[in-house]
């Protein structure tokens, strides 16, 4: 660590006081633990990491930071490929300020910190409700309402951006700012869905629904898989794109290529979801029952738990991401193109052996909300959400050439029609992720205004 460095670090010290936890010995083992991500890709190693315990000491690492002129980065769950930064500066590591506050009458919650999906989920549904939540139970749930956020029940909920509220937010200066329609509105609309790019947010207020919006009276949502033999894979897409274009039945999930351990046999997996009566699900799922899949289970499962089983996959380290582009439609015929491009992936990277290739659908429409924002994600149904997973670093470069040429094929030649999805990347052009009339314009207005000097990285400055 640089003397610079250890100098300003006992500036904070003696502005935040001695409870402030500050680890800087790389090799000691709390520090290598709070260091690791989600994710290896682009893993850096910090000169410290800082754990504030309070919104107060948090405001003050932040006004430190702005004061000496150190880069930092905010960690929270952990899942963000950003939340990594070298020896020239420090993370900002939220986990030991966290908490959320159900206020059931009035069917909100209050999320602080780094406070994650699953907990989130557990609070809500003792209360009778939820909100939109997301794929992975250790997700920090903030970020995942300011990038946007797919939901499991979108068309019910909207994205996790629609159900902010309002909230507190350290900007640029160190300056805690309530965020509301009534005192911030313009920064309101950035946070919902451009939120990690405007100030660091430790408090977000989010609106619930009850269980009973499910459509059953258990708080259920109905969960399945259909496992099929890739070679089939043209007969059962002919099925799914009929399947995912029915509006008339509430299905979504992934249709997914891939070789689980430990046979690695090749199989295109369904993994679905039903919202509504579960009883109902059978119906909506009649053509791939038809199909004589090789293995066919499914059944209710308390929205709470819907991503329990997952650990393998939200497990730190090793090299994961995913590939994510908004589609308008499923291509069947690009898609087997996709399964040859799997195919060649896993034969010269063995090692990303654990990576699939999915196609994501929701049959019914993004519920639209009554307010402009960030978020231009609510006309898209379809994704393809490429969960890239290897282990060996030297196979980073060859493993993202073929998740771009999978994503070049389901896109197409017309981009026009696309969009990127904010908590995916913060690559490519810009335009994919912020679209619509003067939306990016007025974000590049607001960045300018908030964070002209990209203190909260410098996404969004020309």
């Amino acid at each position: 660590m640089s003397a610079s460095i250890l100098h300003n670090l006992d500036q904070l010290r003696a502005s935040a006081g001695k409870a402030l936890e500050i680890l800087t010995n790389q090799s000691d083992v709390a520090f290598q633990d709070r260091a690791k991500r989600w994710t290896d890709i682009d893993r850096k190693t910090p000169a410290a990491i800082i754990l504030p315990a309070s919104e107060e000491e948090i405001q003050k690492t932040v006004q430190w930071a702005v004061e000496t002129s150190v880069p930092f980065v905010i960690k929270s769950g952990g899942h963000s490929e950003w939340s990594t930064i070298d020896g020239s500066g420090v993370i900002i590591d939220l986990s030991k300020y966290a908490g959320v506050e159900v206020d059931a009458r009035a069917q909100t919650a209050i999320l602080r910190g780094s406070i994650l999906s699953k907990e989130v989920a557990v609070a809500l549904a003792d209360a009778g409700l939820f909100a939109a939540v997301g794929n992975g139970n250790p997700i920090g749930a903030i970020p995942y309402f300011l990038g946007g956020g797919v939901a499991i029940a979108t068309s019910i909920t909207g994205y996790g951006s629609d159900q902010v509220i309002s909230a507190r937010m350290i900007d640029a200066k160190g300056n805690i700012l309530e965020v509301t329609e009534e005192k911030e509105p313009d920064l309101l609309f950035a946070l919902r869905g451009a939120g990690q790019f405007f100030g660091l947010v430790t408090q977000l207020v989010i609106k619930a629904h009850p269980l009973a919006a499910l459509g059953n009276d258990q708080g259920v949502i109905w969960l399945g898989s259909f496992v099929f033999p890739l070679e089939r894979a043209d007969e059962v897409a002919k099925v799914m794109k009929v399947l995912m274009d029915d509006s008339s039945h509430a299905t979504a999930g992934l249709l997914m290529i891939m070789s689980p351990p430990p046979q690695r046999q090749p199989i295109l997996l369904v993994s679905a979801r039903y919202t509504g009566n579960p009883d109902d699900a059978k119906v909506a799922y009649g053509p791939l029952y038809d199909l004589q899949p090789l293995a066919a289970q499914g059944g209710p499962v308390p929205i709470q738990n819907a991503n329990d089983g997952h650990e393998a996959y939200n497990a730190p380290g090793t090299f994961k991401r995913f590939g994510v582009v908004g589609l308008r439609r499923f291509d069947g015929e690009a898609f087997s193109k996709v399964i040859k491009v799997w195919k060649k992936l896993v034969a010269e990277c063995p090692d990303a052996a654990d990576t699939s290739f999915n196609f994501q659908w929701e049959s019914r429409p993004a519920k639209q909300p009554d307010f402009e924002s960030a978020n231009s994600l609510h006309d898209i149904r379809y994704w393809q959400n490429n969960f890239i997973w290897h282990t060996d670093a030297a196979s980073r470069g060859k493993v993202d050439e073929f998740n771009d040429k999978s994503i070049e094929i389901m896109r197409g030649p017309d981009r026009s029609e696309y969009a990127d999805f904010q908590n995916g990347t913060r690559t490519g052009p810009i335009e994919l992720r912020f679209r619509g009339d003067r939306k990016l314009e007025k974000l590049k207005e607001l960045k300018k205004k908030w964070d002209p000097t990209g203190v909260f990285t410098t996404q969004l400055l020309d």
